[in-house]
């Protein structure tokens, strides 16, 4: 067992693909040459008009930047009402677990690992887009430290797993969220039942 809380968060699917982290030395990812959705968020005008570097480690870092990224920026930047509340609720969920999750992971012995990162350029058209960007960041750094300490087993494959597999299942919440429309949130930012499931 990790040191931490590792829940895995309601409605996750615990039988999604898990991509492996074990790879030593440098990262072999790619750099990202497009982003899905780019057209999509392009024809939005938010908030804010920022970009920003990222520089990863994980390939899931690299395919939730190529697959779900820009996705989520473009529903976060038209969201409102209770879709807002509800994405709020779970940054603070998500951002509470990285917080435990990195302090147990440095308080592990560890040695420098000779990963390669790899960038890409992130638009950050609202101000949810930025916690969106950190939550990945926090991730890649989770990511890193326990490789670091696979070398010297102060964590076990096993464990080190386990803190990837609910982090991942974290982030993914965010997507999950932003998929219904504004109309599908109540005031409070609860998810209302689909019109055919209402009984």
């Amino acid at each position: 067992m990790s040191g931490f809380d590792t829940d895995t968060p309601e409605g996750a699917d615990p039988e999604r693909k898990i991509v492996s982290h074990n790879d030593e030395g440098y990262s072999g990812l790619r750099p990202l040459e497009r982003l899905t959705s780019d057209s999509r968020l392009d024809r939005i005008h938010g908030e804010t008009l920022a970009k920003t570097e990222l520089q990863y480690y994980s390939a899931f870092t690299r395919e939730f930047c190529r697959s779900d990224y820009n996705f989520c920026a473009a529903k976060m930047t038209l969201a409102r009402g209770g879709k807002l509340l509800a994405l709020d609720a779970e940054f603070r969920v998500a951002e509470a677990f990285f917080k435990k999750a990195l302090a147990w992971a440095n308080q592990l012995h560890g040695r420098n690992a000779a990963i390669s990162s790899e960038s890409v350029t992130l638009e950050i058209k609202h101000p949810l887009s930025g916690r969106l960007v950190r939550l990945l960041t926090m991730y890649d750094a989770l990511f890193v430290k326990t490789m670091e300490a696979l070398f010297t087993r102060s964590v076990m494959p096993h464990q080190r797993k386990l803190a990837l597999d609910s982090a991942e299942a974290r982030i993914k919440q965010i997507p999950f969220l932003c998929i219904p429309d504004n109309d599908r949130y109540a005031p409070e930012g609860l998810l209302l039942p689909t019109p055919d499931n209402a009984h």
